[in-house]
């Protein structure tokens, strides 16, 4: 009996040995457990706020791409719009050469023409009744005179009217 108990004392002890690794164990287990539940629920909390931050970043790529694209379409639309205004101006430009080229050519004209009367006065003779003037007929190849050829040609140019008017 005795041998038994001595026996069963030491059963009894290597079951309390072996239930106080189990609670060490369990313990420790509930501690790495409870140490992921913590984890785990920072993690969860980090995902959602990187899922807010990748939702707003994506709208806000979205609204910049959208806003590039309407930018984009603007600048478009300029260029074919300064392209245009270019044509014009290039139109313009060529416009005002020719006129400046056609009212040379007519101060020219104009010019010319007052010399050839200016030439003419000193070979005038003493004026003529309109009778006398009406009889002789124009030299040849001389166009018939009017009564004042500078001012009709004067309106013609453009900033010579007042100058030319005044040499007859």
């Amino acid at each position: 009996m005795k041998q038994q108990e001595t026996h069963l004392k030491q059963q009894l002890a290597l079951y309390t040995e072996k239930f106080e690794e189990f609670q060490n164990t369990l313990s420790k287990s509930s501690e790495v457990f409870t140490t992921f539940k913590q984890e785990m629920e920072k993690m969860t909390k980090k995902i959602k706020k990187l899922e807010k931050e990748t939702t707003m970043y994506r709208s806000r790529w979205e609204s910049s791409n959208k806003a590039l694209l309407e930018m984009a379409e603007e600048k478009t639309l300029r260029d074919k719009e300064l392209e245009g205004l270019q044509v014009k101006i290039q139109r313009l430009e060529k416009l005002c050469r020719a006129l400046q080229t056609e009212r040379n050519d007519l101060n020219k004209k104009v010019q010319d023409l007052c010399a050839h009367t200016e030439l003419l006065e000193p070979l005038k003779e003493a004026p003529r009744d309109s009778s006398e003037a009406a009889a002789d007929p124009p030299s040849p190849g001389k166009a018939p005179r009017s009564p004042d050829p500078t001012g009709s040609l004067a309106e013609l140019s453009t900033g010579q009217s007042g100058t030319e008017q005044g040499t007859d």
